[in-house]
């Protein structure tokens, strides 16, 4: 079958066309990807922020049941927040340059090119969200207390194990201070 163009324009036509679409295939993914990272990076922080909030409020009602304990007070510090771990795809392309300067010399260059970005679902009502993999929970770095009671040596005792035990800590993380 023959075109009724010249057989340089539909060459033109293809290349032209594959550009775009390679523009058109970048571009979107490359945005998407930064706009993700900033709604992923302000919901680990919103998610951080209420799972400190919930295990001290847990952590204080436990503790204020054991007998002699009063106006306690309680902070917990993380190593890390709340991390999300998304799928992603990546793309590597390598590349092997050879080139004979002399006639025993050669020189050879590999290049590598890897392209990481996350796999992105379309919902009906047209929003985008990424595939979650997993959630990493924050890991406990250490608990402060400090409340009425403390100053006895077996309450004190007793607020060190039950806070150690149910944070899964090590007691050299755990204070108690009298009020």
């Amino acid at each position: 079958m023959k075109f009724p163009f010249p057989e340089k324009i539909p060459m033109t036509l293809c290349i032209l066309a594959a550009a775009a679409v390679a523009l058109l295939l970048l571009l979107p993914g490359t945005a998407g990807d930064s706009g993700i990272q900033t709604a992923v990076t302000r919901l680990e922080s919103e998610d951080t922020q209420e799972y400190v909030e919930n295990l001290e409020n847990r952590l204080s009602a436990l503790l204020c049941s054991i007998d002699g304990v009063s106006e306690l007070s309680v902070m917990v510090t993380l190593e890390s927040g709340v991390e999300y771990v998304y799928a992603t795809e990546q793309k590597s392309n390598v590349n092997l340059l050879s080139d004979t300067l002399s006639g025993t010399e050669k020189r050879v260059e590999n290049q590598n090119d890897t392209e990481a970005s996350y796999i992105i679902l379309k919902d009906a009502s047209g929003g985008e969200s990424a595939v979650l993999v997993k959630r990493l929970e924050p890991v406990v770095q250490g608990v402060a207390i400090v409340c009425r009671g403390a100053q006895d040596n077996v309450i004190c005792q007793k607020l060190l194990e039950t806070a150690a035990t149910a944070l899964g800590v090590p007691t050299s993380r755990v204070s108690v201070v009298a009020k």
